[in-house]
Order: C-alpha cells, then sequence, then structure tokens
C-alpha cells in the first residue's frame, strides 16, 4: 500500500502536471565527474508524502516518512546530483483519528505484507542527473534510482529549489510509482483479490527537503 492515490483530473492540480513528465527508461546511468568548485549540502531536514487509496470507494490513507539524512552537490547555484537516506521504520499515518487503528495501521506498513523493515530498514534516492522540465510550477527534474524493500529502480521527481547562502530549501511536485515494482503486492490487482479490496498499484509521493553547506 506505501502511496497510492486516486488522481484527481484538475487544470492546475500539480499531480496532473507532473504525470505529464515524459518515462524513463531503465538504462543505466553514468555519473558525470563533478564540475570544480561543486559545494556539498547535507541535509538537515526531510519528509516524504504518502497517500494511499482503495480502488473502490474512495477510502485512502496519508502519512509520512522521515528522510534521515544524505548530501546534495551544487554547483555555481544549481543542484547536480545528490544522495538520501529513507528511514522506513519512521512511517507514519495522519488521517486516522483513532490512536489505536492508526498504530495498527504503521505496524501493518512495516510487516512483510508491505515494506518489511526489520530486513529492509531503509530505503535510498540516488540522483545523478539534473534536466529542465516544462510543468508551471516546478522546472527541474531529479533523474535516479529508488531502492526500496531490496529492489532498485529508475525515478522521475519534478522539482523546486531555492538557494540562499548556505541554505537550501527544495520541494518536489507529487509524483507517481508503481508499487509492484519494489515488491510492495499485498491486495494489488496482480493477485486478483476483490475489487473492493484492491489498493491502487498507482502510488504519489512528494518530498520536502531543507540543507546547509558543508
Amino acid at each position: 500500500m506505501l502511496f497510492c492515490i486516486a488522481l484527481m483530473a484538475c487544470k492546475n492540480d500539480p499531480k496532473t502536471e507532473a504525470a505529464q513528465l515524459a518515462p524513463i527508461t531503465n538504462a543505466p546511468k553514468v555519473a558525470q565527474p563533478l564540475p570544480d568548485g561543486s559545494a556539498i549540502f547535507s541535509l538537515t531536514e526531510g519528509t516524504v508524502h504518502w497517500t494511499s487509496a482503495y480502488t473502490l470507494g474512495n477510502r485512502e490513507h496519508l502519512g509520512t516518512i522521515r528522510v534521515e539524512g544524505g548530501e546534495l552537490w551544487v554547483n555555481e547555484g544549481q543542484i547536480l546530483s545528490g544522495k538520501m537516506t529513507i528511514d522506513m521504520n519512521s512511517i507514519k499515518v495522519f488521517d486516522m483519528k483513532d490512536p489505536r487503528s492508526r498504530v495498527d495501521l504503521e505496524s501493518h506498513l512495516k510487516d512483510s505484507d508491505f515494506f518489511e523493515v526489520n530486513n529492509f530498514p531503509k530505503a535510498e534516492f540516488i540522483f545523478t542527473e539534473v534536466s529542465p522540465v516544462t510543468l508551471p510550477n516546478f522546472n527541474w527534474a531529479l533523474i535516479g534510482d529508488l531502492t526500496m524493500k531490496g529492489n532498485t529502480a529508475p525515478v522521475k521527481i519534478p522539482f523546486k529549489f531555492n538557494l540562499e547562502g548556505d541554505i537550501l530549501h527544495a520541494e518536489s511536485a507529487p509524483f507517481p510509482i508503481n508499487r509492484t515494482t519494489w515488491g510492495v503486492n499485498f491486495r494489488s490487482g496482480l493477485l486478483a483479490p476483490s475489487k473492493d479490496q484492491m489498493i491502487e498499484d498507482t502510488v504519489w509521493l512528494s518530498l520536502k527537503l531543507a540543507a546547509k553547506k558543508k
């Protein structure tokens, strides 16, 4: 279930904008040497926001996962590449008012049906390419590999950032992934459960990051 959402079509919806990004291929990426004078920014704060939905019934959940740490390489005011580690044990659910139900769902997300955090406590995103895109509010894309639950696959994340002196803030538009690519198959259509129990395979995530120059 990590991160699934029913896409609402709205002209200015950033999810709609993000969905217009061209797909990326599985071609291997080759890291390019960093230019002289590049600076390293260490992540000081980071959050992954997620939303998940059942296929039927307009039922959904939302929450966060903490970005544990990482680094961004910056040259002449532009992000070039970076990496971040995500603490899968920090999964939180925010839409449930009943504390017992909330804790039960958080525990379920951590077990073998979903992220199996005892065996895979960390996820990692490493990007070696930043390219321009034409979304109205997010005009760059981080292109790299997301490793989660022992599986690695490419993702493309539209984002914007603000650099003021030694402080950098970055924020992404909501972007889709297919959870089954990373082996999160619980109640997927792949397993053909009853439709009222199915959880969408398409997932929407967004990032908020803050970093400080080393």
